[in-house]
């Protein structure tokens, strides 16, 4: 079985070839573009989903054709996923060659990364894999962590992010601020925020986070 790095990469100037516009291809598309990547689209024919992203300019290139040698130029990814196995290794070894790292939908090991089921709320990004393993499994875990992060930690987020340079200030020392942090989490702040009471949230946690008013 593959080992895995798990890491985040910057996505701000970075291209991402995708190759084939179907159901799984569309949707790789899709979120790549949603995480600031660049989207080079390699397809004959496209989900309407994607069409509407083409047409909105959210998917900045769409090469309306089968894949040919040279697509992947200038490219730092590359996501295999059309109905063809052939196709998809063809996307692979001309990856390889270039040094460019591609991920196969159809044949998660056979590829250099996978595309993890991810849960996101803000600054907060939970990715889940299995390694290719079970798929199934790594929905189901994505569902259960969406139930217990809910949309407020977004705005939970938020809220310590607007108060990150006045703790650190008040708290120079990264354990006590770690401290200050957990007072937070294990408060009424977070229910507060569920409820839409931002403001009250924001008076709790200052006064936890010993910043007053």
């Amino acid at each position: 079985m593959p080992a895995y790095v798990p890491l985040f990469v910057r996505a701000d100037g970075r291209t991402c070839a995708v190759v084939g516009g179907g159901r799984i291809g569309g949707e790789r598309a899709l979120r790549m573009a949603a995480w600031g990547v660049g989207v080079r689209l390699i397809s004959p024919a496209v989900t309407p989903a994607v069409a509407d992203a083409v047409a909105r300019g959210a998917i900045g290139e769409h090469r309306a054709r089968a894949y040919r040698a040279g697509d992947l130029d200038g490219c730092a990814l590359a996501v295999a996923a059309t109905a063809s196995r052939d196709v998809n290794r063809a996307v692979l070894a001309d990856a390889r060659r270039a040094g460019i790292p591609c991920n196969v939908a159809d044949d998660a090991r056979a590829g250099d990364f996978i595309v993890p089921a991810t849960v996101r709320r803000g600054d907060l990004v939970i990715a889940v894999t299995t390694g290719g393993a079970s798929p199934a499994v790594a929905a189901e875990v994505r569902r259960r962590l969406e139930v217990t992060f809910g949309p407020e930690w977004s705005d939970l987020l938020a809220l310590l992010g607007d108060l990150r340079d006045d703790l650190r200030a008040r708290h120079p020392d990264p354990d006590e601020r770690a401290a200050c942090v957990r007072a937070v989490l294990d408060s009424e702040v977070h229910a507060m925020l569920s409820r839409g009471d931002r403001l009250e949230a924001e008076r709790l946690a200052r006064t936890l986070l010993e910043l007053g008013e």
